[in-house]
């Protein structure tokens, strides 16, 4: 006799609660398998809420047991259905978090399959992100959560293509960042987040532009980095990570 809808979400509860427990103790492999379990009776019990909240939770599971393209799937899914969720009901505060969470982690993870020279996962994570962030925007065009992972993403992809041997394409992904960090510095000037960034792209161009041997290119973005890690500097003038960034960058100028 199968079970009722009822007792399966109280099974899933219980393993959920179990998982959660089982994480705080760092027994993450005992954790997962308790998800599994949770997983298993809340789609017998077709209780979308339940697995709404594993997914959040499997996603973190996984890439802290190193199965990252699992974790990857999972962050992905969990990203589609909380956008889906939230279109539904956009002032659904759960819904928002999770979502930023999930763009948070996915950009994290695409960031380490880069370093691990894991392109075509990093490639993946990156585009699954950006194409929810495009969608979000179209939305919510003033957001500036959305926008600065936009910039921040489409930099680090063009860094992807960059090292994949694809100049060109990491062109477009740079000056499309640049784009996108002009439209939240219009808003907040002097945000010294907005800049670093900015001028992290810049530096970006400028190197891509010196590798393809076009030195004027290479001039202009350097300068236009320098300008901004300057000023920046001036106002931290304590920051020492800040005043080597300067000295790099002017090397490179001066260099060019």
């Amino acid at each position: 006799m199968s079970e009722t809808p009822e007792k399966l979400r109280e099974e899933a509860v219980k393993y959920f609660n179990e998982t959660l427990d089982l994480m705080q103790k760092g027994k993450n492999a005992e954790a997962l398998e308790s998800l599994q379990k949770a997983e298993s009776s809340a789609q017998q019990a077709e209780d979308g809420p339940i697995l709404f909240h594993i997914l959040k939770v499997r996603g973190q599971l996984l890439q802290s047991l190193d199965m990252l393209e699992e974790a990857l799937e999972t962050y992905a899914f969990s990203l589609i259905m909380s956008e889906k969720l939230l279109s539904e009901d956009p002032g659904n505060k759960l819904y928002t978090d999770t979502l930023h969470l999930n763009l948070n982690n996915l950009g994290n993870l695409g960031n380490a399959f880069q370093r691990m020279g894991n392109f075509p996962s990093s490639k993946q994570a990156y585009e699954t992100g950006l194409e929810i962030c495009q969608k979000l925007l179209a939305s919510y065009p003033e957001n500036e959560f959305y926008r600065m992972y936009a910039g921040n993403t489409l930099n680090n992809f063009g860094e992807l293509l960059f090292t994949m041997g694809e100049p060109e394409d990491a062109k477009e992904k740079y000056e499309e960042a640049l784009k996108t960090y002009s439209l939240l510095l219009k808003n907040s000037p002097d945000n010294p987040e907005y800049l670093s960034d900015k001028a992290m792209t810049l530096n970006n161009l400028g190197n891509l532009y010196s590798e393809k041997g076009q030195k004027a290119g290479a001039k202009e973005n350097f300068e236009k980095a320098f300008e901004i890690l300057k000023k920046l500097s001036e106002k931290e003038p304590g920051n020492e990570k800040l005043r080597e960034e300067v000295r790099l960058t002017r090397e490179k100028f001066e260099a060019v």
